[in-house]
């Protein structure tokens, strides 16, 4: 009993520990999202990395607020997350002004070494980051992937039907139940 109780109290010291640094992500920048009581929380490759590293379950959506596509899927990501009661780490691939690229953000080498399976090649022979792409990990391994909106559509050409919609939504709650 006292070996359990010891171990329920690390969790919870470890558990509190996660959360307090888990800062709420500031969304605002992304066009037509204002839910306020969002499930977002910034996090780093590094942090990603780590808590794959400690055998985390986790989501996490890498993207920007001037992303058509990151604009269109973000809502939906954000519904399926809170029904699904989980918060999603957010890795704004334009935190820094000077990063024109997906591949410019910190520890690229490091987010390529944990996601390199489900990175296409670009033009130039490089693996690439495009976004939106949300990964849903279960201790410490990817379980689902999901990058971009739903196949036939261009965020630059007009928005998601409401088939599409529902597409993405079944999309992101299969990833979340993969988590379980």
């Amino acid at each position: 009993m006292k070996k359990i109780l010891s171990l329920l109290f690390c969790f919870l010291i470890l558990s509190a520990n996660a959360c307090a640094s888990q800062n709420k992500s500031d969304m605002s920048g992304y066009e037509g999202f204002d839910d306020k009581d969002h499930v977002f929380y910034d996090m780093s490759v590094k942090d990603v990395s780590d808590a794959m590293e400690r055998k985390e379950t986790f989501a996490v959506y890498f993207g920007f607020s001037k992303c058509p596509w990151c604009i269109a899927a973000l809502p939906y990501l954000n519904e399926e997350a809170k029904a699904a009661g989980v918060k999603v780490g957010y890795v704004d691939t334009r935190k820094d002004p000077s990063w024109s690229s997906n591949i410019d953000i910190d520890d690229y080498d490091l987010f390529v070494e944990k996601f390199s399976d489900y990175l296409e090649y670009d033009d130039n022979g490089i693996k690439h980051l495009y976004t939106p792409h949300v990964f849903f990990v279960k201790n410490g391994e990817t379980v689902f992937e999901h990058n971009g909106t739903v196949e036939g559509h261009d965020a630059t050409e007009r928005s998601l039907s409401q088939e599409e919609v529902q597409q993405l939504k079944d999309i992101y709650r299969e990833g979340f139940e993969a988590m379980k």
